[in-house]
């Protein structure tokens, strides 16, 4: 396994966002690498599987695994999830902590929908003096079904793959900013002069870049030209 120096090679005062960035990701990489190995060794042993349910049953009975695969190799370039990542994508997605959570922290399933079911289904059975054997069928059914359906719903898992891939892409493009903030704040070039025309923003190209990563990050393009 590949360890990283926690120490980054990126200025806290000049590129503060890479900064804090580079060192998460040095500091959580061994982590995230571990279950990155976990998964991947337990999804090899199944792909070469026992018997004959080999190969063939693999990718339709490891769709889970397979996400909670890419969902680590994502957190591991992240270094995490920020603050600011959640708070950032909650106009998108405003449900995206619970969807973290049920990827990552969620251990157990309580069926409550089929215990429900379940009473329901006891409660008419009673009217109607049903066997206390069929009564139990109507308990072990729909709990069965409820947990079952839950363990295997993996939209959970989708959206919370579209919020880390969101993630990436934006702390890129704001990472970039503070690379070339420099490069921005040279004026006397006619691609600026265009840059501004096209827009129609007499401010500094930097201010006008910056704030496009901005109200990308917020849905909210179109207050740019305002």
């Amino acid at each position: 396994m590949v360890i990283l120096s926690e120490h980054s090679p990126y200025s806290k005062n000049q590129t503060p966002f890479l900064h804090k960035w580079d060192t998460a990701y040095r500091k959580s990489h061994a982590m995230y690498q571990r279950e990155i190995d976990r998964i991947t060794y337990h999804l090899q042993r199944s792909q070469r599987g026992l018997w004959l349910t080999g190969s063939w049953l693999y990718p339709y009975l490891h769709q889970r695994e397979l996400l909670l695969l890419e969902l680590y190799k994502k957190k591991q370039l992240l270094g995490g999830v920020f603050k600011e990542d959640i708070e950032g994508y909650e106009k998108i997605n405003p449900d995206i902590q619970s969807d973290l959570n049920k990827v990552f922290n969620a251990h157990w399933y309580i069926p409550w929908g089929g215990l429900l079911a379940a009473g329901l289904l006891n409660v008419g059975a009673a009217f109607i003096n049903l066997q206390y054997s069929y009564r139990l069928g109507l308990v072990i059914l729909p709990v069965a079904f409820d947990y079952l359906y839950q363990k295997n719903d993996v939209s959970a898992y989708n959206r919370s793959l579209q919020f880390l891939n969101f993630a990436v892409e934006y702390r890129k493009a704001r990472a970039q900013i503070e690379l070339d903030k420099e490069y921005f704040t040279r004026e006397s070039g006619q691609i600026f002069q265009r840059f501004r025309h096209t827009v129609k923003n007499p401010r500094p190209v930097f201010d006008i870049y910056s704030e496009l990563i901005n109200l990308v990050g917020h849905e909210n393009v179109g207050e740019l030209t305002d």
